[in-house]
């Protein structure tokens, strides 16, 4: 049965290397393509990476996201489902794919180095709070990625009109304001999912040690997070920031996720090993 999920994981994993590469090749063509069936590729994959996530899951017990790997193997599995579900909703997503699904397919090879093994940790023991806060936070880093790739985009096809020399971005890209108002969305969905992962995080260890904070150095940086996207919702209202401000601070903020998500994890928390 560990061969069956390795094998789920590494077929996806391919699928979204391959889809990555094809919307790389079809930005890159003088030719529209046709990107509604490249996401339907990409919707055999996550079929796929559900299938593995769920054997994982039946088969050791455990929920498929307690380790850093394990962490980035769900995290693929959730920005490769935003993706497909902004798909629908543009015209041409061959943009949004040639940034996303090269995200993805880095995730799942990461995800692929998951230790397919129980892990025996007692605070880790089945329990609803744990599951919700790590399920949710996976959920808004995927959310967080799909607005570092809109505003990337972003930046790439404003410093293209601003030269006055208008090429492929400005052909195959959404406008300014569609890419600026994905980058909205996805932080509205992202900070909502981080803020409810928060709270229950903080429930979590109420019922297991009996106070609110560990102080860890994972909670910490989360919390710097949390302030930088309330700063980018804050600006967006209050302050009317647009455009380029709001793409970098987005991108700031994509970047302070994978510091914590990965440095943070491995050199610096003594609580959170386990995400």
């Amino acid at each position: 049965m560990l061969i069956v999920i390795r094998a789920f994981y590494l077929v996806s994993l391919l699928i979204y290397a391959v889809s990555a590469v094809g919307y790389v090749r079809a930005f890159g063509s003088r030719t529209p393509a046709d990107g509604q069936k490249k996401s339907l590729f990409v919707g055999y994959a996550v079929l796929l990476h559900l299938l593995g996530l769920v054997t994982y899951t039946v088969y050791l017990r455990q929920a498929p996201f307690l380790g850093m790997f394990q962490g980035f193997g769900f995290a693929a599995f959730v920005l490769a489902v935003l993706f497909i579900v902004i798909s629908r909703a543009v015209e041409n997503d061959v943009a949004v794919g040639m940034t996303v699904l090269p995200l993805v397919a880095l995730f799942a090879l990461i995800g692929l180095f998951t230790p397919l093994a129980v892990v025996h940790d007692p605070l880790l023991a089945p329990n609803p709070w744990f599951i919700l806060h790590a399920s949710i936070a996976l959920m808004s880093y995927g959310a967080f990625a799909l607005a570092f790739a809109a505003s990337v985009l972003y930046l790439l096809l404003h410093k293209e009109i601003k030269s006055k020399r208008l090429g492929r971005f400005f052909e195959r890209l959404p406008s300014l304001d569609e890419l600026d108002h994905l980058t909205y969305l996805s932080v509205t969905i992202g900070f909502v999912a981080l803020t409810v992962s928060i709270a229950t995080g903080v429930a979590w260890t109420l019922i297991r040690l009996g106070k609110l904070l560990q102080m860890d150095a994972k909670e910490i940086i989360t919390f710097v997070n949390w302030l930088i996207f309330a700063l980018y919702l804050h600006s967006r209202y209050y302050g009317r920031w647009r455009g380029k401000r709001s793409a970098w601070l987005a991108i700031a903020g994509f970047a302070v996720i994978i510091f914590n998500f990965v440095v943070v994890t491995i050199l610096l928390s003594r609580t959170h090993a386990y995400l």
